[in-house]
């Protein structure tokens, strides 16, 4: 029997960004920034070259990362049939306010966004109607709650945003690092079909648990 080759209209995902390091800073009831083992020693590249042939011709993939390996996952979305677009901004209305006499505040993060090949169109909804998108959203970052899965849960509103530029009803969006399962519950709020597959066995099935319960 012939196995069934899946493809999917875009990858919308926040792999580890590898940022990770000691501390014992704590702040707003957030911790610093080491995230665990799983955010260190991760390879930026190997996860695209796998993924990249389910993206349809004209698909998107749209990558959260750390603004130091932008240049990385550009290069390999390029050597993997893809052309980059954009760079999203997730602009942080609540930043970690971390060594504040010392540094900058990072009040946000970034997605590169790039489409599989030049022979389809590419989906790019502007619900604005004639007025020119900026590649900026605007949202808080989640903070410590009960509902918190995830050290780096995303905002379902901002992925809400991204889905209903870069895709359509009724299309498919992976998700191959699904985490709290945020992109998961994001496309199913907007009628979108949505494969994930999470590692860790406890993200796993709190992200199948949020998904039954429908709640964010």
């Amino acid at each position: 029997m012939k196995r069934q080759e899946i493809k999917v209209d875009a990858i919308i995902t926040d792999p580890p960004y590898n940022i990770s390091r000691e501390n014992n800073f704590t702040s707003l009831g957030r911790s610093g920034i080491d995230f665990g083992q799983w955010d260190k020693g991760f390879n930026q590249k190997k996860w695209i070259r796998t993924a990249a042939p389910i993206v349809k011709e004209g698909g998107s993939i749209i990558i959260f990362n750390d603004w130091r390996n932008m240049g990385i996952i550009a290069d390999t979305l390029e050597r993997n049939g893809f052309i980059v677009k954009d760079i999203l901004r997730w602009k942080k209305k609540n930043p970690m306010p971390r060594n504040v006499n010392r540094r900058y505040v990072t009040d946000f993060e970034l997605a590169i966004w790039a489409v599989k090949g030049d022979k389809e169109k590419w989906t790019f909804n502007n619900h604005k109607e004639g007025y020119y998108l900026r590649p900026e959203f605007t949202y808080s970052a989640y903070v410590a709650s009960k509902k918190r899965i995830h050290p780096t849960q995303k905002s379902v509103k901002l992925i809400q945003d991204i889905i209903k530029i870069h895709t359509n009803v009724g299309d498919t969006i992976y998700d191959p690092f699904s985490g709290s399962g945020s992109i998961s519950f994001a496309a199913k709020k907007e009628n979108r079909n949505y494969i994930g597959s999470e590692i860790n066995q406890d993200y796993y099935l709190a992200s199948i648990e949020r998904l039954q319960k429908n709640e964010d």
